[in-house]
């Protein structure tokens, strides 16, 4: 009786560590993968701003991307509405398969430009900094790129992160007056990153 009572425990601990060890595993891998594809403002003097899932120093492929970046204006609330409402106007909107370390994919290009401080235009460009489409920061109050991914792993789990980049407009005029005093290579800060997931 003693023997097969050691057998069924025996049994219970390796049907509890057969499953328990791969819960641990993506519960870690889960939390490491968090640090995975940030978002990164860029000003490259040449070709203008780029907004990046950043993976140029990474180790980990980023498979089945979907992104989208929109500018957002915020109408008050108003006589009629007791709530805000947004207004987006979308910029980008792209699936891709793949992000292989060493590379960052570009979610977002522009330029700043101004004849007067007060009246900056925001250009969207391509990748060269060719002009696409131009807006008066004066027509929206932020940028908001929002996209997910896979992050691949040698224990093939799926581990997917999301995330949303929000940059200001009053963030993008004091960057636009800091590339007018010193126009190199820069990183910015983006206003909030938000983990979703």
């Amino acid at each position: 009786m003693q023997g097969l009572l050691q057998g069924a425990l025996e049994q219970i601990i390796a049907l509890a560590v057969f499953f328990l060890f791969p819960a641990i595993q993506y519960v870690l891998l889960k939390n490491f993968s968090k640090n995975e594809g940030k978002p990164q403002l860029w000003y490259l003097p040449r070709y203008g701003f780029r907004l990046v899932i950043r993976n140029l120093p990474g180790k980990r492929i980023l498979s089945d991307l979907k992104y989208r970046t929109v500018l957002r204006l915020t109408i008050p609330r108003s006589e009629g509405s007791s709530v805000a409402t947004y207004q987006d106007y979308t910029l980008v909107e792209q699936d891709d398969f793949f992000l292989f370390p060493g590379n960052d994919q570009v979610l977002l290009t522009f330029r700043l430009e101004s004849a007067q401080e007060d009246n900056i235009d925001f250009i969207l460009t391509n990748k060269l900094g060719k002009e696409k489409k131009r807006i008066s920061l004066s027509k929206f109050d932020r940028i908001i790129s929002c996209y997910t991914a896979n992050v691949e792993n040698i224990l093939n789990l799926d581990i997917k992160i999301g995330k949303q980049a929000e940059i200001k407009t009053t963030s993008l005029i004091r960057i636009w007056k800091s590339i007018q005093e010193e126009d190199v290579e820069s990183r910015f800060e983006i206003d909030r990153i938000r983990d979703v997931g």
